[in-house]
């Protein structure tokens, strides 16, 4: 045995000849814990303790230099390349200097250090803000070339032969994170119901939860759940729809929530069947705006193979115009929800409706709870006042082709329709202003410039609705007709004058249209059973 070990050999007998001392503590499972922690984080764990002012001062040092003085002044300068200063620059927009730092990382003498560099550029890379708004484009670009050079210094080292801490272990279970399509494997992992990926690379990457890694693994798991079959994506999408609002633990920003929803609304657009989804209407509206006053900003969002997403723009602006035209009747009629008639009548012209505002009256205006709330939300832009009328009346106004359409809320107003071309200066202006609120007087909307006037009335004596004379005056003017005719009784006068019965339409009194026959096999009976007519004994056939 050597000298040097003979010695220690001796030091040790010595140091244990009278007994451990405090040997009941040696076993104490959270002492050892506290200790495991604190080396794991100053020689294992990725994260790399540094005081912001340091980091900041040698990057600035560096910037008015161009050297760094000692290995510690050029680790602080790697931490810092992503961080911006109180002017909005950050070293990474500037391919120059950021080139000489990754020239100045390569190029040190030992693995180690250059281990250690890499790490802290590592770091930088992690933390980079990548979308808060107002990041520079130079400073993104720069995050790219950090990601590339990442990459391949990642292969250099792993291939050397000195041994690497766990962290680095780690970078190499997860080394698509230095790839343009960092998440794609969390994000599918956690469609289902996986995290354990995410949670391997955070611990032992020392990842913030600010990180852009979090955001992009969202919007991975949108992404992911795009590619599903129509049916799978329908039953997700609830739940998908919480997490893009920030519904859940996850805080969700507002580009990120652009992203997220823009990718759910452009893939609910590719469903063979597409019935309005009101969560995910709200959703759209609420973070991208209304589709037709921001037809731009939806355009440089909602976008397919490259290009601005017709489809699903025109599908949430249908499902807008559907809720609003709601609204209007629900709300701001004075028949409230009984005014299902009317309702159903303009609904069939969802298609056909390019634009609408809303004058509102007095009450209106003033109207408190969440109903109206969400309605001038949603109606943001296109709302009037409407001046010089009762304040329960509200005026419902639809451009539809070459043409202004306009319906009131209150009993016994006529429905009215102008020429666009035709309007009066004081319409036009209040219409196209472009201002948050503008006034409007109700004489100006009911004038005798007016191309068609027509009252809500059925015919007593031809029993025709009124829903029928104003597709048979409507459709015509404008040369389009909606998909489907009114609901309402076709083709009923011919029918009676054939059976040579009588009959009377008493709804405009509150009652029912009447057919006085007690007939009920015949062919004629069974084409009123068809047309939803009941039979009461004595009396005849009804339809409310």
């Amino acid at each position: 045995m050597n000298s040097d070990l003979l010695l220690l050999q001796t030091a040790l007998m010595r140091s244990f000849a009278s007994g451990a001392k405090h040997s009941e503590i040696w076993s104490d499972p959270s002492g050892m814990k506290k200790v495991k922690a604190r080396v794991f984080k100053e020689h294992g764990g990725a994260g790399i303790d540094a005081d912001p002012r340091s980091i900041m001062a040698a990057v600035a040092e560096f910037k008015r230099t161009g050297k760094v003085d000692g290995f510690r002044d050029l680790k602080y300068v790697c931490l810092g390349v992503g961080a911006v200063d109180s002017r909005g620059w950050c070293v990474l927009a500037d391919e120059q200097i950021r080139t000489k730092v990754c020239e100045l990382a390569k190029n040190q003498s030992t693995v180690h250090r250059r281990l250690r560099c890499f790490q802290a550029l590592l770091s930088s890379y992690f933390t980079f803000p990548l979308g808060v708004k107002g990041t520079s484009e130079e400073s993104k670009e720069g995050w790219r070339s950090l990601r590339t050079w990442l990459a391949a210094q990642r292969t250099w080292l792993s291939k050397s032969i000195e041994s690497k801490p766990p962290w680095f272990e780690s970078m190499e279970r997860h080394t698509e994170l230095l790839t343009d399509q960092p998440c794609e494997k969390f994000g599918k992992a956690l469609l289902r119901e996986d995290s354990t990926g995410l949670m391997d690379a955070k611990s032992n990457l020392s990842i913030p939860e600010n990180s852009w890694v979090i955001e992009e693994t969202l919007v991975a798991r949108m992404k992911a759940a795009a590619l599903l079959r129509d049916a799978v994506f329908k039953a997700e999408l609830p739940g998908l729809i919480g997490l893009a609002m920030g519904r859940t633990d996850v805080t969700v920003g507002e580009a990120l929530r652009i992203r997220c929803v823009a990718i759910l609304v452009t893939r609910y657009a590719a469903c063979a069947d597409r019935p309005e989804q009101p969560a995910l209407r709200d959703a759209a509206t609420g973070t991208l705006g209304n589709p037709w006053l921001r037809r731009a900003q939806w355009d440089a969002w909602v976008r397919k193979d490259g290009r601005p997403d017709d489809q699903a723009r025109e599908m949430v602006f249908g499902w807008l115009k559907g809720r609003l035209i709601t609204d209007f009747f629900e709300l701001l009629s004075v028949d409230g929800i009984n005014d299902h008639r009317r309702l159903s009548y303009w609904l069939r012209f969802v298609p056909l409706v390019e634009d609408m505002w809303f004058a509102l009256g007095t009450s209106a205006q003033r109207r408190h709870g969440e109903q109206f709330t969400d309605f001038r939300e949603r109606a943001k832009g296109r709302l009037l006042d409407l001046e010089g009328t009762t304040a329960d009346n509200n005026a419902f106004v639809m451009r539809i082709g070459a043409y202004l359409a306009v319906e009131f809320g209150a009993s016994g107003n006529a429905f009215f329709l102008f020429r666009w071309d035709a309007l009066r200066p004081s319409v036009l202006k209040a219409l196209t202003s472009g201002k948050a609120r503008e006034g409007i007087w109700i004489n100006e909307l009911k004038n005798e410039t007016q191309e068609l006037k027509l009252r809500h009335v059925d015919s007593p004596v031809a029993v025709k609705s009124w829903e029928q004379k104003f597709d048979d005056k409507l459709t015509q003017l404008i040369g389009k007709e909606p998909d489907h005719r009114p609901a309402c009784v076709p083709d009923l006068e011919k029918l009676l004058v054939q059976a040579n019965v009588q009959a009377a339409d008493l709804r405009v009194r509150g009652g029912a249209l009447w057919v006085f026959t007690e007939e009920r096999t015949s062919g004629l009976a069974r084409r009123l059973k068809d047309l939803g007519f009941g039979y009461r004994s004595s009396r005849g056939w009804f339809k409310e």
